[in-house]
């Protein structure tokens, strides 16, 4: 009898932790929509960021100080065995540059260090340069780039502090995806603290200062409005960063209008790509061409749009389509999307 009666005790007790352990059903739009990246060396190398409908890529710096990039072969990725996306080019069409300080709005996301291809990007279509962290290759400025320095987070403040000195450069760009875990992740008032401390100053220094840029979730605007309110008049960026991923030119467009009238400033959008990370499929060569003719045709033409930095000048894509390469994995020039990126 008492055996009886251990085992019905025994059996309702898995029963109880079996039902402890059922998953609870996600709603799919409460999802962030960026998936996280790492980005450990600062010039030289980015680690594999996995796909995921959580969020979207975003390189991280490593916490302790980025080497000076150099023109030695190490200063370049490891080359991976990915092929060069094999996209039926239309033909390339240089979109109209702008008087922007030297040269169009297309702008250079650079985790390459200070490869000696560096120069073969610097067209007349192209001028920003930036690498998620406070180095300039030093190849930059020879090439014809004007290099924005970056405050990634709160654990790069020593090297931000130590480079970015008036003449260092003319603009400066805010935290890297704040209100994303595994970014730079922190609370608007966190980052009002950093921006006031570190950033703000920089504008009497002659600094333009380009906002913190978030992801593309919903509560990337939402972290941007509290930032705000959180600075009290004391957060003065002159631009406003975005990023966006996903597949529909449409939505790009009414995304980017939306943090313009919002916000009432011109616009960076520091990364994008034709990427999904909603758990659909992803877009194939042709639609990846037509998304980035379509964009940037249109990020030209719109006055408030200053500045865009396409995610894909690298050899490894970190888990973003491949299709999206701006590179050549082999040799680290321009391929085919990369020359009609660059307008040649």
């Amino acid at each position: 009898m008492a055996a009886k009666f251990f085992n019905l005790i025994a059996i309702s007790t898995l029963a109880i932790l079996a039902c402890s352990f059922n998953a609870s059903p996600v709603n799919a739009l409460s999802v962030e929509r960026h998936a996280a990246r790492a980005f450990p060396h600062a010039h030289e190398v980015i680690a594999k960021k996995k796909r995921s409908t959580s969020a979207a890529p975003a390189l991280k710096p490593s916490s302790s100080p980025a080497p000076k990039p150099s023109s030695s072969p190490a200063a370049k990725p490891a080359q991976t065995s990915s092929s060069q996306p094999a996209a039926s080019s239309p033909a390339s069409k240089a979109a109209p540059a702008n008087n922007n300080g030297g040269g169009g709005k297309a702008g250079l996301a650079w985790p390459n260090g200070d490869s000696n291809t560096l120069k073969q990007w610097k067209t007349a279509k192209t001028n920003f340069l930036y690498t998620w962290a406070p180095q300039i290759p030093d190849g930059a400025r020879s090439a014809g780039f004007t290099p924005v320095p970056m405050l990634w987070g709160k654990n790069q403040v020593g090297d931000f502090q130590k480079l970015v000195k008036p003449g260092y450069a003319t603009h400066a760009m805010g935290m890297n995806e704040p209100n994303q875990s595994g970014q730079s992740d922190m609370s608007p008032q966190d980052g009002a603290q950093l921006w006031i401390q570190y950033i703000e100053p920089l504008k009497s220094q002659g600094y333009t200062l380009i906002s913190p840029a978030t992801t593309s979730a919903p509560s990337g605007k939402t972290w941007m409005q509290d930032w705000l309110k959180a600075c009290n008049g004391g957060c003065n960026p002159d631009r406003i960063a975005v990023h966006w991923y996903d597949v529909s030119a449409d939505f790009f467009k009414s995304y980017v209008t939306d943090f313009h009238n919002t916000f009432n400033k011109d616009i960076w959008v520091t990364e994008f790509a034709c990427q999904n990370f909603n758990g659909g499929a992803q877009a194939d060569a042709g639609q990846v061409w037509s998304f980035m003719q379509e964009v940037t045709g249109w990020m030209d033409s719109t006055p408030w749009v200053e500045a865009y930095f396409a995610f894909g000048a690298m050899k490894d894509m970190q888990g973003v389509n491949t299709l999206d390469q701006l590179m050549d994995p082999s040799s680290g020039t321009p391929n085919a999307l990369g020359k009609f990126y660059l307008g040649i």
